[in-house]
C-alpha cells in the first residue's frame, strides 16, 4: 500500500496526463471545424459576390485565409487556454475510465469535503492510486480525426475553388465601380487644390474669386456626397465646367486685346508713347492701363509740338478700337481732341478714365483665364471619370468583337441561304443582288431592326457602306425648314423616299455585324467621354441593344 502522500502524488500526475491527452483529442476536433468555419464564410462571400458587387477574388481568397486562421487559433485558444480544476479532471477521469467516482471521492478526501475514519480515507486513496495502472489509456481516450469534418472541409475547398476558376461577372463591375469611386476621390483632391489656388490669386479681387468658388463648391458638396455614380459624378463636374465656361466667355477681353495690339502702332513713333504700344502690342490690359495714368501724370511737363503730336497719335488709336470697345475710344479720342485744342486738364481726366476701363477689363481678363484654366482642369477631371474602369469593359468589347468577327467570317462565305435581310438573293420585294432586305415598305422592324422579325437584335444582312469622299473642301449650304415643317411635319410630305436603294457596287458591302460592332463602339466611347443627361444613358444602350446583330 503506498503512503498517503505518495498515492495523492500518482493520483495528481495521471490527471493531469490524461487532462493533455484529453486537450489533444479535443484539437484534433476543434482545430479542423474552425478552419471549417473560416472556409465556409469564404464560400458565402463568393455566392454573395456573384450576386452583386462585393469583392475580387483575391480579396475573397484573402478573406478566407485569415478568417480560417483566426478560426483555428481561436479553436486551439479555447482547447488549450482553459483551466480545469483538480475535481473537474477527476470526474472527467471516472466518468471517461468508469472508475466509479474512485478518483473524485479520494480528491474530495483530500480537500476535506468528505469527511471519513483516517483508516479508511487512506484505503480509499490508495485504492484509487492503485486502479490507475490497470486503465488502458489510448484505447479508452483514443486520438482520431472526424472524418466527417474533413470531408467538409475538401467540400468547402472544391466550392472555393470553383468560385475563384469560373468567371465572375460582378468582378468586372465591382472593378470599375472602385475605379470610379477612386477617381472621384482624385477629382475631390484635385478641386480643394484648385481652390486654393484661387484664393491665393493676387489678380483676382474677392468677389472674383467668389464667383470661381461657387461652381467649385457645388461640385465637391456633389462629389462628397457618397453612394455617387459615375454618371452623377460626371454630371457634377459638367455642370461646374459649364457655369465656369459662361464665366470665361461673359469677361473674356480677347477681342479687346487684339484691338490694342493693332492701336499700339500710332503710338509706337513717339518715345513718349513707346512703352505704352509696346504695353499694347503684348496685349498688357493692366501695363496698358498704368501707362495710361503715367502719360497723364506727364502732359503737363510736355511742350505744346509733343502734346500736339500725342493727341493725333491718341485719335488714330482711338479709331483702331471703335469697332471692339466704343468706351474706351471714345475717352481716347476725347484725350486725343483735348490735347489738340490744348486743353491738358481734359485730357488727363479722358487718360484716367480709359486707365480705370483697361484695368477693369484686365481684372475680367484675369478672370476669365482662370475661369477657362479652371474648366480646363474639370474637363481633364471629367475625362479621367469617364475612362475609370473601362479597362475591363473594353477587353469584354474586344472579345465580343473577336467572337462577332469569327460569325462574321463564317457568314461571308455563305451566299444563297435563305433568311431575312440576306445579301447576294433576290428577296420577296424584288430587290436587286446585294442589296439587303428592308421590314415592310422599307420600314424598321420589330425590336427596332431592319429585316423583318429578327428578335433580339438587328438584321444579319450586310449593310451598304459608300466609299468615303472628302468634302472639306465645298462650302455647305444652309438650309432653313419652312416653319409649317418645324410645327407639323406631316404636313410638308415625306422628306426621305422609302424606295430600295439601287446598290451596283458590291466591293460597298459590308457585312452587318461590323458596321454594328464599329457603330456600337463609337456611342460607347461617347457615352463615357462625352455628357448626357443623368436616366438617358440606359435608353441609348437598350437602342443599341435592340439593334444587336441575332444569332
Amino acid at each position: 500500500m503506498l503512503s498517503l502522500d505518495l498515492a495523492y502524488q500518482k493520483i495528481d500526475q495521471q490527471l493531469s496526463r490524461w487532462d493533455g491527452r484529453l486537450r489533444h483529442r479535443d484539437a484534433l476536433l476543434w482545430v479542423p471545424r474552425g478552419l471549417l468555419a473560416g472556409l465556409m464564410v469564404g464560400v458565402a462571400l463568393a455566392a454573395v459576390a456573384r450576386f452583386r458587387p462585393l469583392l475580387t477574388g483575391s480579396e475573397i481568397l484573402m478573406a478566407t485565409a485569415i478568417f480560417s486562421v483566426l478560426g483555428m487559433v481561436a479553436a486551439a485558444l479555447w482547447v488549450y487556454v482553459r483551466r480545469r480544476s483538480v475535481a473537474q479532471k477527476a470526474r472527467f477521469a471516472d466518468r471517461q475510465f468508469g472508475l466509479k467516482e474512485r478518483l473524485i471521492t479520494a480528491v474530495e478526501l483530500r480537500e476535506a469535503h468528505i469527511s471519513a475514519p483516517e483508516t479508511l480515507r487512506d484505503q480509499q486513496v490508495s485504492e484509487a492510486a492503485e486502479i490507475l495502472d490497470h486503465v488502458d489509456t489510448p484505447q479508452a481516450l483514443p486520438l482520431e480525426i472526424n472524418t466527417q469534418d474533413w470531408s467538409l472541409i475538401v467540400l468547402a475547398l472544391a466550392l472555393l475553388a470553383a468560385a475563384m476558376i469560373l468567371p465572375n461577372p460582378q468582378e468586372s463591375a465591382l472593378r470599375q465601380a472602385r475605379a470610379v469611386e477612386q477617381a472621384i476621390v482624385e477629382q475631390v483632391e484635385q478641386i480643394e487644390a484648385i481652390q486654393e489656388e484661387i484664393q491665393q490669386n493676387d489678380n483676382l479681387t474677392a468677389t472674383q474669386q467668389d464667383e470661381l468658388l461657387r461652381p467649385l463648391n457645388e461640385a465637391l458638396a456633389e462629389l462628397e456626397s457618397g453612394d455617387l455614380t459615375q454618371e452623377e459624378a460626371l454630371a457634377a463636374l459638367s455642370e461646374a465646367q459649364s457655369e465656369l465656361r459662361a464665366l470665361q466667355g461673359e469677361n473674356d477681353q480677347s477681342s479687346l486685346q487684339d484691338a490694342l495690339s493693332e492701336a499700339g502702332g500710332p503710338l509706337s513713333g513717339s518715345s513718349t508713347t513707346q512703352e505704352m504700344a509696346e504695353a499694347m502690342a503684348e496685349q498688357n490690359l493692366g501695363e496698358t492701363g498704368r501707362q495710361l495714368r503715367e502719360l497723364a501724370s506727364q502732359l503737363p511737363s510736355l511742350t505744346e509740338e509733343a502734346q500736339q503730336d500725342i493727341g493725333r497719335r491718341l485719335s488714330e488709336a482711338a479709331q483702331q478700337l471703335q469697332a471692339t470697345n466704343p468706351e474706351l475710344a471714345e475717352q481716347l479720342a476725347t484725350a486725343g481732341t483735348s490735347l489738340q485744342q490744348g486743353d491738358v486738364e481734359s485730357a488727363q481726366e479722358a487718360l484716367e478714365s480709359a486707365a480705370e476701363q483697361l484695368e477693369q477689363a484686365a481684372t475680367q481678363q484675369a478672370l476669365s483665364e482662370a475661369a477657362g484654366q479652371t474648366a480646363e482642369q474639370l474637363q481633364e477631371g471629367r475625362s479621367e471619370v469617364a475612362q475609370a474602369g473601362q479597362e475591363q469593359s473594353s477587353q469584354q468589347g474586344q472579345q465580343g468583337q473577336e467572337g462577332q468577327t469569327a460569325i462574321t467570317e463564317g457568314q461571308q462565305g455563305q451566299t444563297g441561304q435563305s433568311g431575312e435581310g440576306q445579301s447576294g438573293q433576290q428577296g420577296q420585294s424584288g430587290q436587286d443582288p446585294g442589296q439587303g432586305q428592308l421590314g415592310q415598305e422599307g420600314q424598321p422592324g420589330e425590336n427596332g431592326s431592319f429585316g423583318g422579325t429578327n428578335e433580339g437584335g438587328g438584321s444579319a444582312a450586310q449593310v451598304f457602306v459608300p466609299p468615303f469622299r472628302d468634302l472639306s473642301e465645298f462650302e455647305g449650304v444652309e438650309v432653313e425648314l419652312p416653319a409649317e415643317c418645324v410645327a407639323s411635319p406631316e404636313d410638308c410630305g415625306q422628306l426621305l423616299t422609302q424606295s430600295p436603294t439601287d446598290i451596283t457596287s458590291e466591293d460597298s458591302l459590308v457585312p452587318y455585324e461590323q458596321v454594328y460592332s464599329e457603330y456600337a463602339n463609337t456611342a460607347y466611347e461617347a457615352l463615357e467621354e462625352d455628357y448626357v443627361p443623368l436616366g438617358m444613358k440606359s435608353y441609348i444602350r437598350d437602342y443599341f441593344t435592340s439593334l444587336e446583330p441575332g444569332e
